[in-house]
């Protein structure tokens, strides 16, 4: 069994993975032809087994070694900030996704109003950067 999924930190997990997407949980597990149970308990970061990691790879279209090597980076991550609980790391992953903005192609989830305001705001903080 290998652990994926449960640490948050500045790597990707199969959670940012999912809401990258859009998808929901029951979404996901139609796709990957897991069950939504198995997805919910791999995103609270119980082991998933070696076939639930090689669907979950095929749908996110990357390779399990890759799934795998993130999770060990999340959970190094984790290691060097063990003062931030569950929800604090949710809340920083989620303000990172918003932040960075989407990737190429994938679509914004932001309104565009919503968008410029953040462009303006990264904007006056690089005119302020000493």
């Amino acid at each position: 069994m290998i652990k994926v999924g449960a640490a948050k930190g500045k790597y990707v997990n199969i959670q940012q993975r999912r809401l990258e997407k859009e998808w929901s949980q029951e979404q996901l597990a139609r796709y990957s032809g897991l069950s939504t149970r198995t997805i919910q308990r791999i995103e609270s970061g119980q082991k998933v087994g070696l076939e639930s990691l090689k669907c979950l790879a095929a749908v996110f279209e990357i390779s399990t070694n890759t799934l795998t090597q993130e999770q060990n980076m999340n959970e190094q991550n984790l290691a060097e900030h063990p003062h931030i609980n569950k929800a604090e790391r949710e809340a920083i992953n989620f303000a990172q996704l918003i932040f960075r903005g989407p990737k190429k192609g994938e679509k914004d989830p932001l309104m565009k109003i919503e968008r410029d305001a953040i462009n303006k705001i990264k904007t006056i903080w690089k005119t302020l950067k000493i």
